[in-house]
């Protein structure tokens, strides 16, 4: 018999997006089971790049825009953040060599050009003060909770755009050339559910930031994402409570941390249920 606790976890955004991408991840990560494996130079980039995208507001604002001087304050910046990383992460850093340290600086660096080109770009066909009101937040990782949907969630930041509040959300990865990611949908579909039952405000759209790349996306949120949410959240709740989701195989599953666990072993897989 599933303890309450169990039964009566709050869901988390991040599990939704575990469940996109595997639902079997959902069932480890909740039990316990160590979601990332140790830092290596791709997440090291990921998270410089992150960081980077935070002083985007504050770089666009004080310089004189061309793509000279944006080149050139990004890479203040990203120097000054390779410096104050440790102090941010100590716990994820600290066993992280200088020599993968470096090589994701590097790897982070020369991503520079692109993202001053992006950006310049579209301050050019929107203009300087809406693209300063897109990437400036109002609040920084607030956390929004609701009780009638059974979930939580601390989005990259809120912005003020067009007389409302809008949850905008920091993506590392790859970027679509058109649009967002699918699963990137259905992350700012969470976000504005959320900020809606916290605010009692319609919330009419959200940003998806591809910090990888400087290019910021608006996402209109529509009745099948809200409906997608809902339905992913009441799988989650099922799975959390002890459902054990079938096994598919897929080309990552090699890749995955709970590989180990996830054999279909009836000896192995007792431990678990």
């Amino acid at each position: 018999m599933m303890s309450a606790e169990l039964q009566n976890q709050e869901i988390n955004v991040s599990d939704l997006l575990l469940y996109i991408n595997c639902p079997r991840r959902v069932y480890f990560a909740s039990r316990g089971f160590e979601l990332f494996p140790e830092i290596n130079t791709s997440r090291l980039e990921r998270m410089i790049l992150k960081e980077l995208s935070l002083t985007y507001p504050e770089i666009v604002k004080g310089c004189s825009l061309n793509d000279d001087n944006l080149h050139k304050e990004l890479e203040i910046s990203l120097t000054r953040i390779c410096t104050d990383l440790p102090l941010l992460f100590p716990r994820e850093l600290s066993e992280v060599t200088r020599e993968t340290f470096e090589e994701g600086k590097a790897r982070a660096r020369a991503k520079i050009p692109e993202i001053a080109a992006n950006l310049l770009r579209a301050i050019e066909e929107y203009g300087k003060e809406p693209i300063l009101a897109a990437l400036t937040p109002i609040k920084t990782e607030p956390f929004l909770s609701s009780e009638r949907l059974n979930l939580k969630g601390v989005p990259s930041k809120l912005v003020y755009f067009e007389g409302a509040q809008v949850p905008s959300i920091l993506k590392p990865g790859s970027c679509p050339e058109q649009g967002v990611w699918a699963s990137d949908r259905i992350h700012a579909a969470a976000f504005v559910l959320l900020l809606e039952a916290e605010s009692g405000k319609e919330v009419p759209f959200a940003f998806v930031e591809y910090v990888s790349f400087g290019l910021l996306r608006r996402v209109v949120v529509r009745s099948s994402d809200r409906r997608e949410v809902l339905k992913i959240c009441r799988e989650v709740e099922k799975i959390k409570a002890g459902f054990m989701p079938e096994r598919k195989e897929e080309k990552f599953c090699k890749e995955c941390n709970f590989l180990e666990q996830c054999t279909p072993s009836p000896s192995l897989m007792s431990k678990f249920l």
